[in-house]
């Protein structure tokens, strides 16, 4: 996964794009994991949890188009990607989504609040916004998006599982994070971010990057 983050970075230069240092740090160690779980007072979803342990313990990976780079219609309001998560900061992204629904979501059986209900969140995105996993039963593993400002994207299952995620986003450069940016590659509400969908195709043509 590292080596293909390096190339997209790589690629996005070449097309006069900025990119960012990308940032992959060691995995996580089992007692570092437990320390955070014990100070979220909750376990870490379980294929979040191998992929600190795995993969990296913090991530930060993000690059911006250049501003004369001409997309198709469908895919005007892309300008950026970005993934980051890190073991570190669990704990202040679930405490600020814990804060939202004190103050403003409150009410569960509301259609707009009950999405924040049981989610624990891994990424916090520029604009307010939250990028989670479903802790609930039923839906137990999906990345959901929460919006704090009724954005279209709130709601929407943006993969079935961390897993599917990592494959499925990361061969879009993760566009976004932002929900009007990767919403083109979602067919509908449910069935996630798709890179084989008609406005993928659009998107490596344009950029060149496959």
């Amino acid at each position: 996964m590292r080596e293909y983050l390096e190339k997209y970075l790589e690629k996005i230069e070449q097309l006069g794009g900025d990119s960012r240092k990308l940032i992959f740090e060691r995995p996580a160690t089992e007692q570092e994991v437990t320390d955070i779980e014990l100070e979220l007072t909750c376990a870490i979803p379980d294929e979040f949890r191998s992929a600190l342990l795995a993969i990296s313990s913090h991530l930060e990976f993000r690059w911006f188009l250049p501003e004369d780079l001409v997309l198709p219609d469908s895919l005007r309001q892309i300008f950026a990607g970005e993934l980051h998560w890190g073991v570190d900061l669990l704990v202040q992204f679930n405490e600020s989504k814990d804060g939202w629904i004190k103050e403003v979501f409150s009410n569960p059986a509301d259609e707009y609040d009950k999405v924040w209900y049981n989610k624990f969140v891994f990424q916090e995105v520029g604009n307010g916004d939250y990028i989670s996993i479903d802790l609930a039963p039923r839906s137990y593993g999906k990345i959901v998006y929460l919006s704090h400002d009724d954005g279209e994207g709130h709601g929407y299952v943006m993969a079935n599982s961390f897993s599917e995620l990592l494959r499925n986003w990361v061969k879009l450069g993760c566009v976004g994070g932002e929900d009007w940016q990767w919403l083109p590659f979602c067919e509908n509400k449910i069935g996630g971010i798709d890179p084989s969908c008609e406005n993928a195709q659009l998107w490596y043509d344009a950029t060149g990057i496959r």
